[in-house]
């Protein structure tokens, strides 16, 4: 009885719920709810809001928004180039504003060679400016599968990187099954007018490495890029592996690289890599997969990951720092307003650098559950997507707060590592499902997080019966179906969270749920953008409703 009341007093010092939040909500007209598919909202410089919705056979559909949030044009974009009958099949390697235009990088299978396309899309009008192909992967190698599944090789890929502080951006074209080990990375450099700046292949440092793995890559303008491989030659004992970083001046055509001490940590690796220009750092956070167990009779996989902060200098690519990113405040914190005996266990998904010079790092619990029938066949899988962790670090990667936020959700299929991240550029990659893609709930899972500037929130939909439950992780609901959710956002104090209804109070009849992958926040202008579904009993609206937080 002691131990619940603890708990209970915990709750209620740590969250408060705003029952009257005053923040400045606009909603557009009412549309029909999309199809399953990609659905991304981009707000631009001028003030306009484009939505792209991306699955049908007809082609790519824009809807434009002016300053007033009407809609004054509506196009679905086609072409001769990629095939609009294979939306659902195709790659969204990125949208981004550049020089005042919506880009959109589709990458498509064409005859099994991906091939990227650059999109420009009128500002005003949605229309198609122009359609180029920037380059294509050579045709899926032969036991390309075998080799992904068994030896530990990463899958071909086209990525597309874009320095947030110009228009400036790279696309990488990852060929991990290259005979030649200096022809499997090549790296275009591209200025704001989308001219090349360079165009190079990265070369195995000395020609030591049999292998590269593609690790992360940051645009430093028109000037330079910055590129972090893993450099392996496939043996098991393998002491010469290393991670690599490289830097491509404007105007040179060879990288410097810098081959780092620490390696052995890093054969399954994703990353997160910004350049910090307050203290000129780059800061890499990399999630590392150290074991994997089976339990022979249960079937049950763990797996355990390595997460670390590293800090590089980009004049000399050394290593100035380096912290192992371990969220020991959101433990305390969870402990002290969740349970005394729980353990938050939440992986990284995503890393953003604030105005003052702090690093807030964005955690998620999640579990998957993979179901075979007799004959060893996948028939299900499944992701359980739970607590929220904030940690937020200073300028040397020292954590000085951290938050937990409980939450339950199951969505359906395996989710990516560093999900939020990708999807923060407008990565898109259709889920796949026993050879098959399918519809699913996926739009709506996971978390947002606002950066204000006076204030910092996390927004997810959850049922409402939770909501008022607190923090209890034992009483809470999962939620697999959104249709009953609503969208709560949790304002991060000191010590302290508030909670409310983002769209206001839910009843019985009714609810007001968001496409958290749809999502869009421009600092620049403090405005978050999201696809918001309103239903009364069995009907249902879909808008756009835009949010100035404090």
């Amino acid at each position: 009885m002691k131990k619940v009341f603890t708990i209970l007093f915990a709750i209620l010092a740590s969250f408060s719920t705003l029952s009257a939040q005053q923040f400045h909500i606009e909603k557009s007209d009412g549309f029909d709810e999309p199809d399953y598919g990609w659905n991304k909202i981009i707000q631009l410089k001028n003030g306009n809001t484009l939505f792209l919705h991306a699955a049908n056979k007809e082609g790519i559909e824009v809807v434009v928004f002016d300053k007033s949030r009407k809609k004054i044009s509506e196009k679905t974009l086609t072409s001769q180039m990629w095939d609009e009958r294979k939306l659902k099949s195709s790659k969204i390697a990125g949208l981004y504003e550049i020089n005042g235009e919506p880009v959109l990088f589709l990458a498509q299978a064409d005859d099994h060679a991906p091939t990227l396309y650059r999109l420009r899309i009128n500002a005003m009008t949605g229309d198609l400016v122009k359609e180029e192909v920037l380059g294509s992967l050579p045709k899926d190698a032969p036991f390309g599968d075998w080799a992904i599944k068994f030896g530990h090789a990463d899958p071909n890929d086209i990525i597309v990187e874009k320095d947030p502080n110009s228009d400036c951006y790279a696309v990488i074209f990852f060929n991990g099954f290259a005979k030649d080990r200096n022809e499997r990375i090549r790296v275009v450099h591209y200025d704001g007018t989308h001219k090349i700046i360079n165009d190079a292949l990265y070369e195995s440092p000395g020609g030591a490495f049999k292998y590269l793995r593609y690790i992360g890559s940051v645009v430093d303008g028109n000037k330079r890029l910055f590129i972090t491989t893993y450099g392996y030659n496939g043996k098991s004992d393998d002491e010469a592996a290393r991670v690599i970083v490289s830097s491509l001046a404007a105007g040179e055509k060879e990288f410097k690289h810098n081959l780092l001490n620490f390696s052995e940590d890093f054969d399954d690796t994703k990353s997160v890599m910004l350049y910090n220009h307050n203290n000129n750092k780059i800061e890499l956070l990399t999630l590392s997969l150290t074991s994997k167990k089976t339990k022979f009779f249960t079937g049950k996989t763990t797996s355990t990951y390595l997460t670390l902060l590293t800090y590089i200098d980009p004049e000399t690519l050394n290593v100035t720092d380096v912290k192992p990113v371990v969220g020991q405040k959101i433990g305390q914190y969870a402990h002290a307003n969740i349970d005394p005996e729980y353990d938050y266990a939440g992986m990284p998904q995503q890393m953003v650098i604030n105005k003052d010079n702090t690093t807030t790092v964005l955690s998620e619990e999640s579990r998957t559950e993979t179901v075979t029938n007799q004959y060893g066949q996948v028939v299900q899988e499944k992701t359980y997507l739970g607590a929220v962790g904030i940690s937020e670090l200073n300028d040397t990667g020292a954590e000085m707060r951290g938050y937990a936020i409980s939450k339950k959700q199951m969505a359906q299929s395996i989710f990516p590592k560093l999900y939020i991240s990708a999807r923060s550029k407008g990565v898109y990659q259709p889920v796949k499902q026993y050879g098959l893609v399918k519809g699913n709930v996926n739009q709506f899972m996971s978390f947002d997080y606002i950066n204000a500037p006076k204030g910092r929130y996390v927004i997810f939909n959850d049922l409402p019966s939770n909501y008022e439950k607190g923090e209890d992780e034992r009483k809470r609901k999962t939620m697999s179906s959104v249709s009953e959710s609503n969208t709560i956002c949790f304002k991060l104090g000191d010590g302290k969270i508030d909670k409310f209804f983002l769209f206001g109070e839910p009843d019985d009849n009714q609810s007001t749920f968001c496409y958290i992958e749809s999502s869009d926040y421009n600092r620049d202008i403090n405005s978050y953008a999201t696809m918001i579904v309103e239903r009364k009993k069995r009907d249902k609206e879909t808008k756009i409703a835009w949010v100035t937080f404090e």
